[in-house]
């Protein structure tokens, strides 16, 4: 059984290091296009398709929305085992904000873990798009992750924090 893909795989958008620049549900500034219509967008899948990708050790890349996807997938990963000592939901939403703003790597940097996963920036211009992209959707991420991984009562939902000890791909990235 394979892993599961984006939907948006299909349609062509800017990329940046091989991944999409997919449009984005969000009012955080940044350079994604706004998402129109209802439909779910990038973070909306990789949330809805986290608990099972990440059983998988392989993904099979199948055009840019999915290096977005497996980013964010990992991305998410990260958060997770930031918030895995964090019992409180208010606390919770200033460590995955400091957790989405702090700096990170992209690919061809000393230090990114998905080796030939993602194609090298070719130039600065790129990777400041990259990086710009990803800080933008790792902000949003952070912020609707809250509401699943933290129950109305502010305590963590145990049916998304057993996931924290899996490892997603298998990778040694930084997030």
């Amino acid at each position: 059984m394979p892993a599961y893909h984006s939907k948006v795989d299909f349609e062509s958008f800017p990329t940046a290091c091989g991944c999409s620049i997919l449009p984005l549900k969000t009012q955080t500034r940044g350079p994604a296009p706004p998402h129109e219509g209802d439909g779910a967008d990038i973070i909306d899948e990789t949330i809805s398709f986290f608990r099972a990708n990440v059983l998988f050790k392989n993904f099979d890349v199948a055009g840019g929305a999915d290096r977005t996807l497996i980013y964010l997938t990992l991305y998410l990963q990260s958060c997770m085992v930031a918030c895995e000592k964090v019992a409180d939901k208010k606390e919770a939403k200033t460590v995955l904000y400091q957790h989405a703003i702090k700096p990170f790597v992209c690919p061809g940097d000393p230090g990114w873990g998905l080796g030939g996963m993602f194609p090298n920036a070719a130039n600065r211009e790129e990777s400041d798009s990259f990086k710009a992209y990803f800080k933008q959707a790792r902000t949003e991420l952070s912020e609707r992750l809250l509401d699943v991984i933290y129950g109305a009562d502010g305590a963590h939902n145990k049916w998304w924090m057993c996931f924290v000890k899996r490892k997603a791909c298998s990778p040694t990235q930084q997030t």
